[in-house]
């Protein structure tokens, strides 16, 4: 069964390059946006109200605050529910058996890319430092899915080694693009440090069946755009062995997707999962 969205009195999606994984001491989920030369980071929190004059019959979104050009050292926001909130820590969707190349609920939080799967399920350490800094995002009291499925590409995995020369290839099938986190309560709180202006907070009131919808966006606009950012996943890793993965659209003669779509003619960014203790290992 799909996730309910409409039952959140927050809704936050994540978009573009990053890293997430659920702190367990901590109980929350913690995204690391990796802040590098290609990526613009971009945070817009928006409001519910009924169009003017449609009588209560169409909903608009307006914006309470928008972050943009944000400093990439020492960003930090915390989301959370004040009051009652029926998710203490975290939970993650999951439906059942999972399959990438059949499995029909669009929102199991499987279909965002693993990287430990990706490497049969071999732990996997963080790199001493890593080559961008990060922006840290907290998010506690939350349901974790996957908002948006791109059916659009079909990805192969493609197995490369040390000197980055291709020796294998398989299919993958489709990949998360939105990771969507859902938070009930009486009220959500929204805290950012280090934008610039010190601390500031922003308190999102609960509207019956109206969630406020909290956007974070990580993404290259650039015409050069990758499809996929393996290779800058990678560089935080330390120990991924004699062998990487990358993951490549399924181009049909004519440069073609898969599905017949154009290829190169959206926008598409990809974060991962990575079981890790906490993204302050990054």
């Amino acid at each position: 069964m799909p996730v309910n969205e409409s039952s959140a009195t927050a809704l936050i999606r994540f978009t573009g390059l990053g890293i997430i994984c659920f702190n367990r001491d901590k109980q929350r989920g913690e995204i690391a946006a990796i802040r590098d030369n290609k990526h613009a980071l971009s945070i817009r929190i928006q409001r519910p109200v009924f169009q003017e004059g449609s009588g209560n019959d169409v909903v608009v979104y307006q914006d309470v605050a928008t972050y943009q050009a944000l400093p990439k050292e020492g960003v930090q926001v915390e989301i959370k529910a004040r009051g009652r909130a029926p998710v203490e820590g975290f939970d993650v969707y999951q439906s059942g058996e999972f399959d990438r190349l059949g499995s029909p609920d669009v929102n199991d939080f499987r279909w965002i890319v693993n990287m430990n799967s990706l490497h049969g399920d071999a732990p996997l350490d963080p790199a001493p430092k890593g080559r961008y800094p990060i922006t840290k995002i907290y998010i506690g009291n939350a349901l974790f899915y996957t908002h948006r499925l791109d059916t659009n590409l079909f990805f192969e995995k493609v197995e490369r080694d040390a000197s980055g020369a291709e020796t294998g290839r398989e299919v993958f099938g489709n990949v998360g693009e939105t990771i969507g986190a859902k938070i009930e309560g009486d009220e959500v709180s929204f805290t950012i440090r280090g934008a610039g202006g010190g601390e500031e907070t922003h308190t999102l009131n609960r509207v019956e069946g109206l969630p406020f919808r909290i956007e974070f966006k990580n993404m290259d606009y650039s015409d050069n755009a990758v499809y996929s950012d393996m290779d800058d996943y990678y560089s935080y890793v330390s120990n991924p062995g004699d062998k990487q993965f990358d993951l490549a659209p399924v181009v049909e003669e004519g440069g073609e997707t898969a599905d017949g779509g154009s290829y190169n003619q959206e926008e598409f960014c990809h974060p991962i999962t990575w079981e890790l203790d906490s993204i302050d290992e990054l």
